[in-house]
């Protein structure tokens, strides 16, 4: 990660990279999408909330399950997993890193609805909403990458990103957040097959109605601190025998991130 990347991340909160994933990769993961086309479900959220600006009676399919597809349909998605040309990326905005969920796909056809504006700072603590820059040194929780499978060009809607978002301090403003006002401030983000997109959980994002007459196929990976998890462990976890004769309680604090 060259300083001029790590200047604009901790000023924008997310980057662009231009041409990271080949060609055939492109065309295995929508091959695969296209025989697993019926198993790919509408969402039952309504992820626009009340935004009027943002709603639409067409839906976002989703999926969580392409690792687990027979081979060699999981093949290319597990393979984006561990790219080598992100692994630099991950290591320096995070640190010691793991997966936070499993890799998800989002499907949306011409006309579907997108997804109210959402990250930076809360009304609480939230330890998968930090970034902090210190001693020379970027430290940010959940990190998301961004695989888009089709071009989304201008107009088009797609992924969206306040740029600097990640350190806003007050209140997203309602209007923001449902994408009814203040859209100079909003970022359609433009990219083609073979780009990435990186950005911090904390970096306000969401989804714009999707405009474009061809598919929008995107996959979403997460990534955060060894020390964090988001949703129960994927493998599982083992315990001594003494620990099955300790009371629920005692169990409890023995658990694993989860």
């Amino acid at each position: 990660m060259t300083d001029d990347e790590k200047y604009f991340f901790d000023l924008n909160g997310y980057l662009v990279l231009r041409d990271v994933v080949d060609p055939d990769t492109i065309r295995r993961c929508n091959e695969a999408i296209d025989h697993y086309d019926d198993q790919i479900e509408v969402h039952e959220r309504r992820f626009e909330g009340e935004s009027k600006a943002l709603t639409s009676d067409v839906r976002q399919r989703w999926s969580d399950e392409m690792v687990a597809w027979k081979r060699p349909y999981c093949e290319p998605f597990r393979q984006l997993m561990v790219h080598p040309r992100l692994k630099p990326y991950l290591r320096e905005i995070i640190g010691d890193y793991h997966m936070a969920t499993r890799p998800r796909l989002i499907v949306m056809d011409k006309g579907c609805a997108g997804h109210y504006l959402h990250g930076g700072q809360l009304d609480r603590l939230s330890y998968s909403l930090t970034y902090h820059w210190k001693f020379g040194k970027i430290y940010n929780s959940l990190t998301l990458v961004e695989f888009p499978l089709a071009d989304e060009g201008p107009g088009d809607g797609g992924l969206a990103l306040v740029p600097g978002g990640h350190k806003a301090n007050y209140p997203i403003p309602e209007a923001l957040r449902d994408c009814e006002d203040f859209q100079d401030e909003v970022v359609e983000v433009n990219v083609r097959t073979g780009d990435v997109v990186i950005f911090a959980e904390t970096t306000i994002h969401g989804t714009l109605v999707w405009r474009a007459d061809h598919q929008r196929r995107t996959l979403l990976y997460s990534y955060c601190p060894r020390y964090q998890t988001l949703t129960p462990p994927i493998s599982e976890v083992s315990y001594p025998p003494y620990v099955q004769d300790m009371t629920p309680e005692q169990q409890a604090v023995l658990r694993p991130p989860h």
